[in-house]
């Protein structure tokens, strides 16, 4: 059972009352929706018809409310709080395919991207190797950076400007929205801080009313627009391109790879004593998205993803609740029915967008940060994620390097999150060459044991990226054993200290010539220390047995082992 971190309310498997439940729900269902802007800037690029673009629209979301639904439901998904937004990894394929070949083309694009994404939930096992804490630490920090990018163009007015002067009531807004957001999560307790964005969302459109920002249909406009209405779905034919192959199956490893930066975030937020990443509860994510996603692509629909956004939301209300997950899910999945609605919902001003989402990426980076740092860093492990990052930051700050390159290769390095993951990856891979996953070191009485168990553990963490926590507390428990076995004689001629680690434990054996100690079921009295070498040995292996989460005894060839065990 994981324990619940201080500042979350409601953590994954808790209860929420239903007052909260429904308005918790309800705002991620609302900045949800705001997203249908992406699905609409991909049919005005392709030149879709109304009629295509709705269907593009109503698909879209009524498939991201129930991937939201199983994602977030512990029987069908991970039972985390992953809601889904329309998919931005897509955006670069769907503008494509549609101007290329329409909706038919990207319906068969869409399920091949599905399909790859989908394959890679049967490697957990290579997964973890692919993704150890600073790979993911690197995702995650770039997932926030990539955000950052359309946060502060909305918050500064620079969306839609152009070279224009900026207009400095879109900062006013988006400042006022934020400060709200920020000092209600920071510093205030019950329902405030519970409804943080909510509250900051309706501070920010008031004062955006207020200044001359709202946008979009209204009045009459609004009012035109049927309050219920039966979604719009079609089957978009099927149509297929080879040009087109390459850029779908690697937006569906990119779709991949942001899905499991999503699901580690809401990991380690759900989680104070959080270790590793659960590759299994990603893949259980990534199922369901997939088969939403195939439903989507059959029935005229854009792909949809877990939302970056939404673990901002989460952390200023301080609630995971799976359940708040599936409440948004059915509001999102209800909204498809009411055009009204939507349309509403999508209007909300740019400015407020902003805030919230600037609120998410500076939550983002920082979770990547702690993610990174999390293990020690070795010379490997810092250029690896220098290096990544460096590369994630190139493609952001000079596009005209994606532009020099071939058309099929934009969608790839277009993302800074995917350049960074790619490279974290590949020199992640690179760098474990000529690293031995097993190393020793003698210690004898002419030696201090702690002094020499300290420098040869900390050695070991910073080439293997143990943790930190580990490392510390495994240098005392292998010290001890090390000087009882020498201050007692029990080890004729000194300790071999050898160490083996994996992404699961870190193992330490003590190698002795001698008689074997002894691990004494019950507690040795006191008095023991003041007996003999083999009282005292059976003392301290007793105490042994006790700090370290398992202890094992053997023989190898003519010497005793004495194994401790760390789990990582």
């Amino acid at each position: 059972m994981s324990r619940k971190p201080s500042n979350i309310v409601y953590a994954a498997a808790d209860k929420v009352p239903l007052g909260t439940l429904i308005s918790l729900g309800v705002q991620h269902a609302s900045l949800a929706l705001l997203f249908v802007v992406y699905p609409l800037v991909a049919a005005t690029e392709a030149g879709l018809s109304f009629e295509d673009t709705q269907i593009l629209i109503t698909s879209c979301v009524i498939f991201m409310g129930l991937a939201t639904i199983l994602e977030c439901w512990p029987r069908f998904g991970s039972g985390l709080l992953l809601v889904q937004i329309p998919n931005t990894s897509h955006l670069p394929l769907a503008v494509q395919s549609l101007a290329a070949g329409g909706p038919a083309l990207y319906a068969v694009m869409s399920l091949i991207a599905a399909l790859s994404q989908l394959s890679l939930t049967f490697f957990t096992g290579a997964l973890r190797k692919l993704f150890p804490p600073e790979v993911c630490g690197v995702a995650v920090t770039m997932l926030g950076v990539a955000l950052a990018e359309p946060a502060l163009r909305r918050m500064f007015g620079l969306a839609d400007q152009g070279g224009a002067a900026m207009d400095l009531r879109y900062p006013m807004v988006s400042f006022a929205a934020l400060v709200v957001i920020v000092v209600l999560a920071i510093f205030s307790r019950g329902p405030l801080r519970l409804f943080a964005v909510a509250i900051g969302t309706g501070v920010g459109w008031g004062l955006a009313h207020y200044v001359g920002l709202t946008h979009g249909p209204t009045g009459r406009a609004l009012a035109d627009l049927p309050l219920i209405d039966l979604p719009q779905l079609g089957w978009p034919g099927l149509a297929f391109s080879w040009a087109m192959l390459p850029a779908a199956i690697l937006t569906g490893v990119i779709s991949a790879v942001d899905m499991i930066s999503t699901v580690v975030s809401m990991q380690r937020m759900d989680d104070a004593d959080w270790h590793r990443a659960d590759m299994n509860q990603a893949a259980r994510a990534i199922r369901p998205n997939t088969v939403a996603d195939m439903g989507a692509a059959v029935t005229g629909g854009f792909a949809s993803a877990s939302s970056s956004a939404a673990i901002g939301v989460a952390f200023a209300t301080g609630t995971t609740a799976w359940r708040v997950g599936v409440v948004s899910g059915v509001i999102v999945v209800l909204a498809a029915f009411s055009p009204r609605l939507i349309a509403a919902l999508s209007v909300i001003p740019d400015p407020v967008v902003g805030a919230i989402l600037v609120y998410s990426s500076a939550f983002l980076v920082v979770a990547g940060m702690e993610l990174i740092l999390s293990r020690r860093l070795s010379d490997r492990r810092i250029f690896t994620v220098g290096l990544a990052v460096m590369a994630g930051l190139a493609v952001a700050i000079l596009p005209e390097l994606v532009d020099a390159t071939p058309d099929w290769a934009h969608p790839i390095l277009g993302s800074p999150l995917s350049v960074s993951t790619g490279v974290a990856i590949a020199l992640n891979l690179l760098f474990r060459i000529g690293i031995r996953q097993e190393a020793s070191v003698p210690v004898t009485t002419d030696d201090n044991p702690f002094e020499a168990t300290t420098t040869f553990l900390e050695h070991q963490g910073d080439i293997w990226g143990a943790r930190r926590d580990v490392i510390s507390s495994a240098i005392p428990v292998v010290a001890e054993a090390a000087e009882m076995l020498l201050d007692t004689g029990v080890a004729e001629d000194g300790v071999v200290l050898r160490a083996r680690f994996d992404e699961n434990d870190l193992d330490v054996t003590l190698l002795y010539r001698g008689a074997p100690i002894e691990i004494p079921t019950l507690r040795p009295s006191p008095e023991d220390l003041l007996g003999d070498a083999a009282a005292v040995a059976r003392f301290v292996g007793y105490m042994l047995s006790k700090r370290a989460d398992r202890l094992l005894l053997g023989r190898l060839g003519e010497r005793q082992t004495l194994t401790l065990r760390f789990e990582h």
